[in-house]
């Protein structure tokens, strides 16, 4: 193939060279499975070569027309394979014959379902949003590269059964004296000297 098509010479290129490059290009691996396939009958290489290049350059451009073209063109011959398919499933006197064909039918019924959303966004682009992340979490103190996280409160009060003195009652003891109550001021807190002596036995006292 690469024989008959016309290849230029750049600057400092050899002739191998050339025909390596021009021969990678999409466009001529693309045609020369055209030609081979033998589907456009017996057409100059060159010819189809130039062909794709002017669809790619128009591709380039910004006009997607061959691209919308093809892929409607894709998705009837897909339309048209499922038809096919789907009949001679129906047809079909054996199961297994008719899940086989089932499963191509709806096969090509998937293909051709992308296709068709493929052309949809092509003419309609979808429309990306770029949100900002915001990161709200705790506080946090950053110093000299290191990340610390804020220290815990401290209690502002002490739990019940920390406190201590009279108000929960902590240090009874009824050896102690307290205050005199303010329902009767007139009764006074008993000293030392007029509390009973110990008791001991009635009857028997020491000289």
């Amino acid at each position: 193939m690469t024989d008959k098509i016309k290849v230029s010479l750049r600057k400092g290129e050899t002739q191998s060279q050339a025909m390596a490059r021009v021969a990678l290009t999409p466009e001529c691996l693309s045609a020369a499975v055209l030609v081979d396939s033998k589907l456009m009958g017996d057409v100059d290489v060159t010819e189809v070569v130039d062909e794709l290049r002017r669809q790619t350059a128009a591709l380039n451009s910004g006009d997607l027309t061959r691209a919308e073209d093809m892929l409607l063109a894709q998705a009837h011959t897909l339309d048209s394979l499922f038809a096919q398919l789907t009949g001679r499933a129906l047809r079909s006197q054996q199961r297994d014959g008719l899940e086989s064909y089932m499963r191509l039918a709806l096969k090509a019924q998937n293909q051709a379902r992308a296709t068709l959303q493929t052309l949809a966004e092509l003419k309609a682009p979808r429309q990306v949003a770029f949100v900002q992340q915001a990161n709200i979490g705790h506080q946090v103190q950053v110093n000299n590269g290191t990340t610390r996280q804020p220290a815990r409160t401290r209690k502002s009060a002490k739990a019940p059964n920390e406190l201590l003195e009279v108000e929960h009652g902590e240090r009874l003891d009824t050896r102690a004296k307290s205050s005199t109550g303010r329902t009767d001021q007139a009764v006074a807190t008993l000293e030392a000297e007029h509390r009973p002596e110990k008791p001991g036995r009635q009857g028997h006292s020491r000289a």
